[in-house]
Formats: structure tokens, sequence, C-alpha cells
């Protein structure tokens, strides 16, 4: 499918692959990974075509139609979300626009013009048909939906949403098109984890040639079967899964250093012959033999090791055991609410991911934690000796793009000597010259590790984090995560990275329609515990063989000592909600049997249209037309009822 032959590309005088090369098969899913900036986007851009090499060759198969999701925003107005889905079957949207036109049409028309009209109309709904222009709104849905979309959605005006929806609308329309080659540059990006599952699910069953560049390790775990690597100009394949590349480029590299070793102990014994012999008349042709053999020799050499963030946070003051409170927190935005009755408590030493869909209220709960933001009702109350630092989603847009990497360091810490500003800024890869750089011509990357460098100047004992991944490359989220592990303050974050969290969390908080509950435990144990509830479980099989977490009914997830009031409280809210669950589910089930006898109907209805017999009755016609717009519009109603339904009982 995509075959590379000693391709050659510069950026100014900086050299980004030298006669490099690369073959890709059919239906082969393949990471392609390397720190920031070594040129795996620009690749892609040569792939898709957007991009020319400097020398070499790049031959796709003539016949694969390459689609390609950039991290760039397309300006798409005018159109709803559904509308600029179903816009990338360019074909199926043409079709379908047409025959509406006709239906207009043949209902005003002529007799002798309508017969003309109907044969066009057969003849096109036809080839809809084959194209699968009948279940093409239903996929379009399908995806949208997975990735996070509601019902309410779809009729919304693509303009009027942020930048991360609307990556997440081309995603929907890339995937809907279905192409042979599908390159996908950060598609985790702006999706919640319910969502990147959905998509890993999805591209496991894809057709076709997948190629994608992600800093999502659990990601392309689970889906590529080959990794290839940018280093040092070149493009180096390894079989498997992420985990199973860097077990075996780690195991790689010990074998040349053992290599080289080896090799320089024979080389050093060799020369001490030599020194040793050389004025020796007797030795001097054991010596020259010596001399040559060194000459031809091929030394191994050792890749020098790319220089890596290296960074811990400094040792904080001691806090309170309780760290903070939120007690009966109501927050609403714009009359929507949020929360009404929050109580939340932070304890010292935790490390506490927020999880739940976009949308659910996780960064609001962060921004009330860190008084970024009023409430409507209720207290937050900070714990002894509590000092915070907040690092938020939008941080990177807090820094001054006038100033020097330097001058927005000392804006942190104003007192500090410049040299321990430019040690710090020199664990972050700012050396020499590159803090005098101004933060308008930083990366994303960059950005990044300038706004954790300004966190590290202050010992905060609390860390409220939002997305402090984003940006970052594989090594330095490592470098991130050994940091946040061994911090002995209190750290409460969001992230969508499930390794970050199963790495550092030692408790989550499920943030879910404006309830929380709170786990003890980490996010293997978190999802145990979801998915045995998920199952129907009982009590008795999930506690086993972990201890029962921290749940609250409402939106308290601070663990208290009831009364047995309150205990009777939540044994009646619990047996209500499951007569009203039992209720939605049977509605559930009865919504699937229409369901399943209106698209049977619909699929009848269908075939019918695109008998050619049909358009000889015009009454016919019309009633099989009717009867199809009818039961179309039955199924996408029932549809509609049946994802509220589920969305409330999960």
């Amino acid at each position: 499918m995509i075959s590379l032959q000693q391709i050659s590309k510069s950026f100014g005088g900086r050299v980004l692959f030298r006669e490099a090369s690369i073959q890709i098969g059919l239906e082969e899913r393949v990471a392609l990974v390397g720190p920031n900036g070594v040129g795996k986007t620009t690749l892609f851009g040569m792939i898709a075509g957007k991009v020319s090499a400097d020398s070499g060759t790049v031959i796709i198969n003539k016949k694969a139609v390459v689609g390609y999701l950039a991290q760039e925003l397309e300006s798409h107005e005018g159109k709803t979300v559904l509308e600029m889905v179903l816009g990338g079957g360019t074909e199926v949207s043409s079709i379908e626009h047409h025959l509406r036109l006709l239906e207009e049409e043949i209902a005003t028309a002529s007799p002798e013009m309508a017969e003309k009209l109907l044969e066009r109309y057969g003849e096109l709904q036809s080839k809809y048909e084959l194209l699968g222009g009948y279940s093409y709104e239903a996929r379009a849905r399908e995806i949208l939906f997975g990735l996070g979309f509601q019902e309410k959605h779809l009729s919304r005006p693509v303009e009027e949403l942020s930048g991360g929806r609307r990556m997440r609308v081309l995603l929907s329309r890339l995937l809907l098109t279905e192409p042979d080659i599908l390159l996908l540059d950060e598609p985790t990006n702006h999706l919640d984890i319910p969502s990147i599952k959905w998509l890993e699910d999805f591209l496991c069953e894809y057709p076709g040639t997948v190629l994608l560049i992600s800093h999502d390790r659990d990601f392309m775990n689970r889906i590529v079967t080959r990794v290839v690597e940018v280093d040092r100009q070149q493009l180096i394949s390894y079989s498997g899964n992420y985990d199973r590349f860097i077990t075996t480029k780690e195991e790689t590299q010990m074998l040349i250093e053992a290599t080289a070793r080896n090799q320089q102990k024979k080389l050093d014994e060799t020369q001490q012959f030599i020194d040793r012999f050389r004025a020796q008349a007797t030795k001097a042709r054991q010596v020259q033999s010596r001399i040559k053999m060194l000459e031809k020799m091929d030394k191994v050499e050792v890749q020098q090791q790319r220089r890596t963030v290296r960074f811990s946070f400094p040792d904080p003051p001691r806090s309170g055991e309780t760290v903070m409170r939120l007690i009966d927190i109501d927050k609403s935005y714009e009359g929507n609410r949020v929360y009404q009755s929050l109580n939340v408590e932070l304890r010292r030493g935790e490390r506490v991911a927020l999880v739940g869909a976009n949308g659910a209220g996780k960064s609001t709960m962060l921004k009330l934690l860190a008084d970024a933001i009023t409430f409507d009702k209720g207290e937050r109350r900070l714990g002894h000796n509590v000092t915070m630092a907040y690092y938020a989603q939008h941080q990177l847009d807090l820094l001054n793009p006038n100033n020097t990497v330097l001058q927005e360091i000392m804006l942190a810490a104003p007192l500090e000597v410049q040299s321990f500003l430019r040690a710090i800024l020199g664990r972050f890869l700012f050396t020499g010259d590159d803090v005098e750089k101004k933060v308008a011509v930083l990366s994303g990357g960059e950005k990044s590790r300038l706004a954790l460098a300004k966190m590290l100047v202050r010992p905060a004992n609390l860390l409220l984090l939002d997305e402090p991944t984003n940006h970052l490359d594989i090594p330095s989220r490592d470098v991130l995560e050994e940091a946040l592990k061994s911090f002995k303050g209190t750290i409460c974050f969001i992230t969508h990275d499930r390794h970050f969290i199963r790495s550092v969390a030692n408790r989550i908080i499920e943030v879910r329609g404006g309830n929380v509950i709170s786990y003890d435990g980490d996010y293997d144990y978190y999802l145990y515990k979801t998915q045995a509830f998920e199952s129907g479980l009982t009590q008795m099989e999930t506690d086993a063989p972990f201890a029962e977490p921290e749940t609250n009914t409402g939106t308290s997830a601070v663990k208290v000592r009831k009364t047995k009031e309150q205990k009777r409280a939540e044994a009646e809210a619990r047996n209500r909600l499951h007569r009203e669950t039992h209720s939605l589910k049977d509605r559930l089930s009865q919504i699937e049997a229409e369901v399943s006898d209106a698209e049977k109907c619909l699929q009848e209805l269908t075939q019918t249209l695109a008998d050619p017999e049909l358009y000889n009755d015009k009454d016919r016609f019309y009633k099989t037309m009717e009867s199809h717009k009818r039961t179309k519009k039955k199924v996408e109603e029932l549809t509609a009822e049946w994802e509220k339904l589920s969305g409330l009982i999960t």
C-alpha cells in the first residue's frame, strides 16, 4: 500500500530524514513514534501528498484512498454537526440531495415529465442503495455517539463548538468515509476515556491500513501490531505493540553496549601488544598484523541517548491531615446545574484522579478546589498550612508571548537569583540561548515544559493539575509520572491518559451526571469495581479480593460515620433507584424490539424502492415513498429514545 524509498527531507538547515525507507502493507496497524519535532507529522504529510520529499520516492497504491486527520482545524461555517459529518461522503450526500429535489419536482410535474423524473429517480435510488446510502446516516450517528456526542448536539452549527469538539466532528467525518489508508495524528486528543475505548474498538475492526501518531501508550498497545521509530533521520521498524517496542529497543541497546565493551577490551589488549613490542624486530610481523587488524576493524558505536526532561517537585511544607473540603456546594452555569450539595474531601498524601465523560463536571470541580470560580452555595474549606499550585487547561494561554523563557519564570519567583532559575530551566531542556527565546515561538511541548517549570519553583503542597500531559511526548510524560509519584504533598488531577492515571493515582473520583463516587484504590481497582457493577455481581462477590470503596449517594465523596436514619434513607433511595432502573430497562427492551421491527420494515421498503417495476405504478410509488419516510423517521425517533434511556441507566 505504502512504499517510502530513500526519502530525504530538510527544513532550513535541519535534516529530518536522510535516505530513509519503509514499506507498509494492506490492513497493517502502525504507530509512528519519536520525540516531538523529529518529523512524524511531516512524514504523514508526505504520505497524504501535502508535503514533497527533497529526494527519494513516495509510492502509494493508485487505487487507494488516503484519509488524513491533521491536528489543525478547518473552517466549516454554516453546517450542523450531522451535515458536516455526512458531507464527508460526497457522492452519497450528492445523490441524497438530488433525490430530495426530484421528489419535490415529481410532486408538481406534469404526467409526461413525472414519468421521466420517476425513471431518473429509480436509477439514482439503486445507486444510492448500492453505496449504502440508507445506512449512511445511521452509521454517522453511531460514530458521533461513540465519540461522545449526544442527539441534541447533532443539529448545532459547527462554528459554535469548541476546538476540541470540532476536531471530533472532523474525526467522525473521516471515519465515516472509511478510506483505504487512515492517517491519524493524535486522534485521542480531546477525547474522554469512554470515547477513546470506543475508538480503539472501531480501529481494531477497521478494514483498511491505519497509521497513527499518539502519545497514549495504552491506545497504541491495544491497536498497533508494528511500531516505526523516527530516530536520527531514519525509520526503524519493530514488530509488536508499543510495550514490545520498548522492551526490544532496551534489549538491543544492552546488546550493543555489551558488544562495544567486549570490542573495546580487545582493542585495548591489541594496542598494549603493539606498544610493548613495537621496538622488537622479532615481533615486527606480529605488530604490523595487529596494526592492520585495528585499521580494518569496524568499531561498534554506542548511540548517545537523547536529552530528556529531568525534574522532581521540591519537598513542600507539611499540611494538615485534611487538605481541602468542599461542603454542600451548589454550582450552575447559565441556569444549567452542574452540582447540587457537592461534598468532596482531599486528604494529605492522596493522588486523586478525576474521571468521567467530557462535560461531566471534572474541570468545574478542579476549578472549585482551586478557587478559580465562584459557587452559588456552600463552603470551600482550606486545611491547615496548605499552599496550592493550579495547572489549568488554558495554562499555556496565560504565558505572555512577548516575554522570554527566562522572564516568564522570573514572574513566578521574582526573588530567586537567575542562576537558580536557569538551573531549573535547564532541567526542562531550556539551555544556553534557549532561555532568551520568546514564548511566542515555542512549540506546544515547550510551552508545557515552561508552565511546569513555573510550578516547580513554588513549593506548594497541593497540586491541582488539569490535563498536564497535553503536548508532552512519552519520555516527558514518564518523567512527570515519576515526579508526581515521589511528590510528598497532595495531588488532584485530570487526564485522559490511562497509563498516567494507572501509574500515579491512589484514589479515583468518578464524576457522572453531577454525582460523584469515590474509590479508595488505584485505577485497576476502579475498573474492577465498575465492571463488576455493570456485570451485576453481588456485593459479596465484588468484596474479594479488594476492599469496599467509599461510595456516597447524591454528590458526596466525603467518608463519614452514618447514622441509622441516614442508612435507612440510603436504603430507601437504593430501592427507589432499583424500581426506576427496572422500569427503564423494561422500556429499553420494548424499544429494542420496536427498532428491530421498524428496521426490518424499512429494509423491505428500501428493496421495494430499488425495484424498477415500482416506477411504472405512480400511485404505488407515492405510497411506498411516503411509507419509507415515515418508517425512517420512526427508526430515528426510537433510536434517539434508546440512546437517552441507555444514558440514564448507565
